[in-house]
Formats: structure tokens, sequence, C-alpha cells
């Protein structure tokens, strides 16, 4: 009875009181004592552990244990400073920001206020042209971090002077080269970069572009990217990424452009430019750098029959095919057939291959993908259009056998390859959900199937993908 009442009493008010004070006296030890180090420190948030925090900035979660004296990794509290790990010449609290598009090693400066230096040593920056859209930054968090930075960007144009810039900006241009660290205007190259004193919420995008929404930022390979972009006056805008060039169509307020990751291309940072016009006529190129990320693709072996293993023999008449679909799908409408997100062409209970696994044929080597998705199915099942479109072919083929292709605009396609039967024709208008045709074993089959495909801008999709984003 003694023991259970004094645990009760261990319960109470003071105690708790006793409890807090405790731990506010730890985290206030740790909190001075970090701060007396030399080195970057970090402010503890809610949903912060160490494991979260050393993912974040570097360093193991035992080298932040011993660095602040942490017994129990358990105990950190909301508030507490920690000393960070591997790095010479850095102090102050930091944080992590992500790049946004039209972000770069200028705009970045203004827009954290940091020297382009001191994010170098925070972040090993070896080349930073290489920055590319989601990156995670590391920043020092400056004094007057409550303070609204102001201001906005324009680039050098092929027929800019110092002065017509300073007027534009209305400021002189001694301020202006002090401001942007220019100490021989004789060096300014056309299509950098450059900070404008403004009454505005900064802003790294530079004009005549006002806003860029990129979906997704970070694809996989073989996946599709919607991009779309606020322009002043809704001028017209073109654009590329890496080697395909990006056509533009106007959707309400937006400038958008489709496009395809290919799923052969390698992982790693690609480059994307856009360009628009500003008011003085002059041509402006924004760049921005996406990263693309191996999507794990499968490997695949298939053994033909003879008599199907006869298709892929002769390269010529795989190479005649390819180049008929090709061109079929690389026409470029310049208006929107369908309002809606695509639904599945047929019931998707029963996915035999998936999109982009690396095939192998009777024994050959892997160079070529899957380039839509199985669907198996009774020969006879009944395939729906699963878009407003036109049809564009229908036809049959040696290796894709019964063949219809739909364009829904801007730029999307889709396929259906080994039908039993095509029940449309070249020119007809469908709306989402219509017959297409029935599923078969025609081509180079090797049992009843639908094959369906979706090509962006000319380059292959993951069907499933394009569903699942529902892009409209």
């Amino acid at each position: 009875m003694f023991v259970r009442h004094y645990i009760c009493q261990m319960r109470t008010l003071p105690f708790r009181v006793f409890l807090i004070v405790t731990i506010g006296i730890l985290a206030c030890y740790s909190f001075v004592g970090a701060e007396d180090q030399d080195g970057p420190l970090y402010q503890v948030r809610a949903g912060d552990t160490l494991y979260s925090i050393s993912q974040q900035f570097g360093g193991s979660v035992e080298s932040l244990q011993k660095l602040n004296g942490i017994e129990n990794p358990s105990l950190l509290s909301i508030g507490q400073i920690l000393l960070l790990p591997g790095y010479v010449g850095v102090s102050g609290l930091v944080d992590t920001y992500l790049i946004r598009p039209g972000d770069s090693a200028v705009s970045l400066q203004f827009t954290l206020n940091n020297s382009f230096v001191n994010l170098i040593k925070l972040n090993r920056i070896v080349n930073p042209n290489t920055l590319y859209i989601g990156q995670p930054l590391i920043y020092t968090i400056p004094d007057n971090s409550e303070t609204v930075v102001e201001g906005s960007f324009s680039v050098v144009g092929q027929k800019d002077t110092l002065l017509d810039m300073a007027i534009n900006a209305d400021c002189s241009p001694y301020e202006l080269m002090l401001l942007n660290g220019w100490s021989d205007v004789s060096l300014l190259v056309p299509g950098e970069l450059f900070y404008l004193p403004d009454t505005q919420s900064i802003n790294p995008i530079p004009d005549p572009f006002m806003d860029v929404i990129i979906s997704d930022e970070h694809p996989n390979q073989g996946y599709p990217v919607k991009i779309s972009i606020v322009t002043e006056s809704q001028t017209s805008v073109d654009g590329q990424f890496g080697n395909i060039t990006l056509d533009f169509v106007p959707i309400g307020e937006l400038q958008v452009s489709l496009f395809g990751v290919n799923a052969m291309s390698d992982p790693g940072i690609y480059p994307l430019f856009v360009t628009s016009e500003r008011n003085d006529g002059q041509r402006i190129t924004m760049e921005m750098r996406l990263p693309v990320a191996d999507a794990q693709y499968q490997s695949q072996r298939i053994v033909l029959a003879p008599d199907k293993a006869k298709l892929l023999e002769d390269e010529s008449v795989r190479a005649a095919e390819d180049e008929i679909i090709s061109n079929s799908v690389s026409v470029f409408t310049n208006y929107q057939l369908w309002d809606d997100v695509f639904i599945p062409p047929i019931s998707m209970d029963y996915i035999t291959t998936r999109f982009g696994m690396r095939r192998s044929y009777n024994g050959s080597e892997y160079q070529t993908f899957h380039g839509g998705v199985d669907f198996g199915a009774l020969e006879g099942t009944p395939i729906y259009s699963p878009a407003s479109g036109v049809v564009v072919m229908s036809k049959n083929l040696d290796i894709r056998g019964n063949t219809t292709i739909i364009d829904h605009g801007i730029g999307v396609y889709t396929g259906y390859w080994h039908q039993k039967e095509s029940k449309v024709s070249v020119g007809e208008k469908l709306r989402s959900g219509e017959l297409i045709g029935y599923v078969g074993n025609t081509g180079l089959s090797t049992g009843p199937h639908l094959h369906w495909e979706v090509w962006v801008n000319g380059v292959q999709v993951d069907p499933l993908e394009w569903i699942k984003q529902g892009i409209h």
C-alpha cells in the first residue's frame, strides 16, 4: 500500500513540474553546448529523428549522438539545437530548401539571402549549373529571416545595355552593378540572369515567364511529364527536353506541353529549356534540369515458334513497320480532344506483361523493351476507347496484327495491337467508352491478349502511369 501511495504521489502536479523543469534544463544544456561549438546548427522540429536529420544534412546517427552528447536519441525535444558534423568554415542555424523551377546560382543568393560561396561550402557544389529541380539545398538561416526578400529577375538580352536595364529597373547603373556583383559591364553575356530591385516578393522566374508547373518533377524512365507555363500576355512558348522538341498549346491561361521520358534513357539529369518572347521582342530562354530516375524494369525471355520467329529474322520488315507507327504518332494536333482522365480500354484484372520490360527473343540480346501493357483476355473480348479522339490507323500489320491508333490531341496517341477485328475506320471520331474492336491473337503474339500503348510527343510511356497521374 505504501509503495502504491508513493507512486501516486509522484504523479501529482509538483512531480510533473519537477519533471518538466528537468527536461527543460537538459534541453537548454544541449542548446548552449551546441551553440558554443563551431559549426552549423539545426533546430529540431516536430517529427524529427536523428536518422531523418542525418539523411537531411549528412553524417550518421552515431556522429550526431557523439557530437551533441546524446545518450538516448529518442529524447529529442522540439527546439533543441544540434551541432551538425562534417562541415568546415560554416556557422549559424541551417535548414534545407528544395530547388524550384527558375532557381539558379544567381537567384538562390537573393532567395535564400546566402552568398553562393556559403552555399557551395554547405552543399559541396562542384558545378553550379547542375542544380536540378527538387534538389535539397542546405542554407544558413539569416539573422533577419523574418524580413521579406523583395525583387525580381530578368535575362540579359542580345540588345540590352546597362543603361537600358537600369532604366527599366528604375535604379542607377551603378546600383545595378553593385547588386549583381558586376565589375565590368563589357563582360555581360546575353542569356545571363540578373537581379532587379523591386517591391514584390522575390520570384526566381525571369520575365516574361510568371510561373512554371511541372508534373512530375522527378519522373522515372518511361513516365509522362506535363509542363504548364504562365507568361505575360499569354505569349507563345516553345521548348526542348534533351533531344525532344516541345510544342506548347494554350489551355485557359496556361501554355501546356506534354512529353514522355524514353524508357531506354539513362538515369540522370536532363536539361529542360523553355523559350518565350518579351514585350521588347527579345526571345528569352529559361533553363532547368530535370532528374530522371531508374524505373528498375525487369527482363523477360520469350521463345517464339518458328513461324512467329520468322517475323523477327527480316530486320527490314520490323524497321518498315516501326516507321509506319512512328509516322502515325508523330503528327502534332495543336488542340486537346479529351476532357476527362483516361480509363482502361479493357479490364485490368489480368495484366500479363507490364511496360518497360527488357526483352530477349529466342536467346537474343536484351536490345528492346516492351512498349505497352498486355492485358490477358479471351479472344473476342470487347476493347473500348479510353478517351475521346480520332482514329488515324486501322489496318493489319505483320508484327502488330490488326492495329488501331487513336489521336487524342496535343501529341497524345493510343495504340491497340493483335486485335481479332477492328470495328473503327480512319477519320472516325470516338468518345470515351466507345467500341474499338475485339481481343485477338494476330501478328507476333503468343496468345489472345490486348497490347495497349500510350505515346506522348512521339515517345512511348507507361499506360498505367498515364492513367494513374490523371493528366487532362
